[in-house]
């Protein structure tokens, strides 16, 4: 089975997640970026198995960088 190779990048301003997808795309990576925590707990629900790694600020609106990081852990321990 093949790991997985993405990254899912969450930052509340929407300049610095693109930023740091760009960045990571030209590191020859595969990555998605969020500027709401909601929509990316939304798709990381629906595509669990594609990330290695999540990328994601500390202080958001509507949930914390360690809420997001919690809720990310639940799904995976199911």
């Amino acid at each position: 089975m093949a790991l997985p190779t993405s990254i899912l990048v969450v930052d509340d301003e929407q300049e610095l997640a693109a930023l740091f997808r760009k960045a990571i795309v030209m590191m020859g990576m595969e990555a998605y970026s969020f500027s709401n925590p909601l929509l990316a707990l939304e798709y990381f629900k629906n595509n669990k198995d594609k990330f290695s790694l999540i990328l994601t600020d500390l202080r958001m609106p509507d949930m914390s960088g360690l809420e997001l990081a919690n809720k990310i852990r639940e799904l995976n321990e199911s």
